[in-house]
């Protein structure tokens, strides 16, 4: 029976310790509080869920005016970059849309 106590009372007296990860939690929250406000997280989520759509629909556009043009290098290049690009740009978007907070 001594010996439970004596790993608890060790158990407790690792987890109080001056530089514990409960300060730096705090330190983290209060800074993304800062940087993570309503407005940024709204124009972020915009820009990078509208921008992606309308990375998708150049890229479209590229493939075709690209299909259209034979020996065309730089529509191709364009296009492969504009669709690839635009499902980050989604993600990126939709994960700010879940950063902002309804007041």
């Amino acid at each position: 029976m001594q010996e439970v106590n004596m790993k608890r009372e060790t158990e407790f007296k690792d987890a109080v310790t001056p530089d514990s990860p409960i300060d730096v939690s705090e330190t983290r929250r209060s800074l993304r509080e800062r940087i993570l406000n309503p407005l940024i997280c709204s124009v972020v989520a915009s820009l990078g869920i509208f921008g992606g759509i309308s990375a998708l629909f150049a890229g479209i556009i590229c493939v075709v005016l690209h299909s259209l043009t034979p020996g065309d290098t730089a529509l191709d290049r364009a296009a492969t970059f504009l669709l690839i690009i635009a499902i980050p740009m989604i993600l990126v978007g939709t994960v700010f849309l879940d950063e902002m907070k309804a007041k």
